[in-house]
Parts: C-alpha cells; sequence; structure tokens
C-alpha cells in the first residue's frame, strides 16, 4: 500500500502537472480539443494545492518583509505583503473575466462585452509574467508552472471566443440573415475581432485609472504593483539591500539557545563563526570558553566529550525550530553554564578576558598565551 501511495503520490506531484501543460498548450493550438475544460479545471485545482504545497515544502523561503534580519538560507517573501493586494486583485479580476468569457455564447454577447473581458485579463497575465521572472530559480520552476499554464489558457480563450465570432458571423452572412444595416456595422471596426485584442489593450489604460483611484481610496500606494516586486530582497527584481542573515548552528545547544526571546536569553551582541555571522549571549561565550579550556588543558578528555556530543547532540540540536523552544534549552543548560564559570574560575587567570573575546574575529589571536599555561 505505501508503494501505491508513493506512486500515486509522485503521479499528481511529478507527472499530472506536466500532462496538463501538454494538454493546455495542445488546446491553444487546437481549440477543438475534447478535454480541454477537464484540463483547465484540473490545472486550476491542482495548481493551486500543488503551488501552496511546494512553498511550503521550500523550508528556506519565508513571509518576513526585506528589512527583516533571516536565519541561514532563509530568504525573504517574493512578494511585498504591503501592497500586494493590487496583485491578487488583478488576478481575481482577471479569472472572473475569464469565467465570464469562457461561459458566453459569442453570439449573444455584444463585441464590446467581449473586448473589456479580455481588458480585464490583461493586467492578470502581466502580473502572472512579474511573479515568474521574480521567482525564476532553477530550484523553484514548478512554482512557475501554475502561473505559466494560467497564462496559456487565458490567451486561448481570447484566440478561440474570436474565431466563434468569426464563424458565426460568417455563418450568418453566408446564409443571408444580416441586412444591409446590420451588416454594415458587423463590417465596423468591432465587428472585426481580430481587433480585439488591439482595442483591449486600449481599454486597459481607462480600467487601469479606475482601479488605481480606488486602490488610492482603500489607502494603497499608487506604485503599488511596481512596490510589490521591487521592495523585496534575494529576488530577481528586488531593489532592496537586505540586513545580512544570522547563522544559526543548529548543531550546537548553546547556539541554538541563542536565538530565543530577547528577554529569556538576552543576547548582547553579535560574533563571527565558521565565516558567520551569529548571535551571542553570555551563556554561548562561556560554553566555547569552556570548550576551549579543554582542549588547552586535557585534550584527550575534549576529544571524548565533543565524540559523545556529536553523536548524542546534534540530532537534539535540530529539532530546536521555536523561539519557545530555544527558551527551554537556554534554562536546562543553566545548571551547566554555572558549572563551566566555576571551572574557568578556577583554571584561567583572567577568566572574564577570555569570555569576553569568545566569536569575536580572530579571538584565539588575541587571547594572551599565558592563558594557555
Amino acid at each position: 500500500m505505501q508503494i501505491i501511495g508513493l506512486l500515486l503520490l509522485y503521479g499528481i506531484c511529478g507527472i499530472l502537472p506536466f500532462l496538463l501543460t501538454v494538454g493546455n498548450v495542445y488546446s491553444f493550438f487546437d481549440p477543438k480539443m475534447k478535454w480541454k475544460r477537464l484540463c483547465r479545471g484540473l490545472t486550476f485545482l491542482f495548481g493551486t494545492i500543488l503551488s501552496l504545497l511546494y512553498e511550503g515544502i521550500q523550508w528556506n523561503m519565508t513571509e518576513s518583509a526585506w528589512y527583516v534580519q533571516l536565519v541561514n538560507n532563509e530568504v525573504h517573501e517574493y512578494m511585498n505583503s504591503q501592497t500586494r493586494g493590487i496583485y491578487d486583485a488583478f488576478i481575481l479580476i482577471g479569472i472572473v473575466a475569464a469565467l465570464f468569457l469562457a461561459s458566453r455564447k459569442m453570439g449573444r454577447t455584444p463585441p464590446l462585452v467581449s473586448v473589456l473581458a479580455i481588458a480585464a485579463m490583461y493586467p492578470a497575465a502581466i502580473t502572472l509574467v512579474l511573479r515568474c521572472i521574480q521567482i525564476y530559480k532553477t530550484e523553484l520552476l514548478p512554482l512557475m508552472l501554475f502561473p505559466a499554464n494560467v497564462i496559456i489558457i487565458m490567451f486561448s480563450l481570447i484566440r478561440e471566443k474570436i474565431m466563434e465570432w468569426n464563424k458565426i458571423r460568417e455563418e450568418q452572412i453566408t446564409a443571408g440573415e444580416l441586412d444591409a444595416k446590420k451588416l454594415a456595422w458587423y463590417e465596423g471596426m468591432l465587428g472585426r475581432s481580430q481587433f480585439w485584442p488591439l482595442f483591449a489593450v486600449i481599454a486597459v489604460l481607462p480600467m487601469l485609472g479606475v482601479f488605481l483611484g480606488i486602490s488610492v481610496l482603500m489607502h494603497q500606494r499608487p506604485d503599488a504593483l511596481i512596490a510589490t516586486w521591487t521592495e523585496t530582497a534575494n529576488w530577481n527584481l528586488s531593489q532592496m539591500i537586505p540586513p545580512p542573515n544570522v547563522y544559526e548552528d543548529q548543531h550546537y545547544l548553546c547556539t541554538v539557545a541563542a536565538h530565543g526571546h530577547e528577554k529569556v536569553v538576552k543576547p548582547i551582541r553579535m560574533g563571527e563563526r565558521h565565516g558567520h555571522r551569529v548571535v551571542v549571549n553570555r551563556q554561548l561565550e562561556i560554553a566555547n570558553a569552556f570548550e576551549l579550556v579543554l582542549e588547552w588543558k586535557t585534550p584527550r578528555l575534549h576529544h571524548v566529550i565533543r565524540s559523545f556530543y556529536d553523536k548524542y547532540g546534534f540530532p537534539i540540536a535540530r529539532c530546536i525550530r521555536t523561539k519557545t523552544a530555544c527558551d527551554v534549552v537556554y534554562i536546562l543548560m543553566k545548571p551547566l553554564e554555572w558549572f563551566f564559570v566555576t571551572v574557568l574560575y578556577l583554571t584561567l587567570v583572567h577568566p572574564e578576558n577570555v569570555i569576553a573575546v569568545q566569536y569575536l574575529p580572530g579571538y584565539r589571536e588575541l587571547l594572551d598565551q599565558t592563558e594557555r599555561g
């Protein structure tokens, strides 16, 4: 059963998106494709679900704004959450317009209504293109697949409706169902469906003006659409420079504990470990100083303790993911911290000097050679 479940999961997550993409591309060139409605419905259903699932799997993607300091390989949000409301509105309006156009028969739909529906889809398509450009990275290609399919479906729908209108007009002209006056109207600019995409471009401008006015009244910035992409960090259209990520060594309990709530763990400064910036509190300084003394005074014992800790401490440290868990580790480490301090004061001439320089660049060289006695 597990094998069947894994095969089913692989089929849904790996094969189905590819098949749906092929189907949507094929329907663009062949509007008479039998399964196009089912294919489009499944695209919206599974595209939404799988996109959310994949974003959740990408553990280094966060919802943090560009100015928030992150940890390790985490990256900031790819859309500015404070201005993305206009993005969501464009997408919603575009999808509603697409559904409206898909549900209408061209013989009963005035050409101007069709043009306005097409115009409403343009901003949605543009914002989806911007999203694909923003997140374009090899490891995020699956996230680009759904927006790309939505764009294909929208332009396929426009093409289909233009062809449907032309077919209806030709049939009516051939059957002689149109009098001279109505035929002249059909032969006018709006009656020529090949011009609809161009008219839609023109119609987008006043439509965007109205939408911009409404968004300003709702306290959105006039440049919200641009700021949604540019006021971010770590992405292709980003223009903001974020603070450098803090390195949280998830192998070491004291290092992890330093990332708890500030009122509990009391961070005092930034330090450096293995070329990365780390948060340093007194407990971390003391623990590192104690290990350094062990390495100086009793290298064999240090090797035994380090081997034991590497074997059992690492798995525990990797499970600590929240600030509350870091607080708990910090409190549990307190008795050891007091023991470490006692050892330092019994073995070092200037224990506070050794403690104070931990995690400074080149701190080993800063220590007085007499401390190694």
